[in-house]
């Protein structure tokens, strides 16, 4: 299915958004933050992670990766995770997971100004309801490309885990 959301209040006709069934999300030796902070916190949160992750003699490979399993008021209820290249210590505020894997996921693959992505998020969401999926998981946002000087080239993946019981 391949959408464009020319006809929303802000978008561009460059914005796409293509949604796909039975994919996959496969990340090793990621370092997990999950706590409910205010969305001005969550880059101090990602410097945090980074100065660890070089203290720990430890390189990030691609973009953060974020969850967010609920807003309540200013506050966000958000896992950020970043991919590096090894195994590092856990500590008390920063979680290392070996893998992260959602399998049989719907992906949204949004292209457009970052502003544009909740939008492409709420398509996703009516395409579970109308297709009557059951999403396991929350959205995971991968991050592919941003560009600062054409944000309408910004291109992220939302991954949700669906359940392949048939009930």
């Amino acid at each position: 299915i391949m959408v464009c959301c020319d006809f929303f209040a802000g978008c561009r006709r460059s914005n796409m958004l293509e949604i796909k069934e039975n994919q996959e999300l496969n990340v090793t030796n990621v370092l997990s933050y999950r706590g409910k902070i205010k969305q001005a916190e969550l880059e101090n949160i990602g410097k945090e992670m980074e100065s660890y992750i070089q203290n720990a003699g430890a390189k990030r490979l691609g973009n953060p990766i974020t969850a967010t399993y609920a807003v309540e008021g200013n506050e966000l209820d958000i896992e950020l995770l970043m991919p590096i290249d090894k195994s590092i210590d856990s500590t008390d505020k920063f979680a290392f997971k070996n893998y992260i894997k959602i399998i049989n996921a719907v992906v949204a693959s949004y292209k457009g100004r970052p502003i544009g992505l909740q939008e492409a998020c709420n398509q996703l969401n009516q395409y579970i309801m109308e297709h009557k999926l059951q999403p396991i998981t929350v959205g995971y946002n991968v991050t592919k490309k941003t560009d600062m000087l054409n944000p309408e080239n910004t291109e992220i993946d939302v991954y949700v885990g669906i359940s392949p019981n048939i009930l």
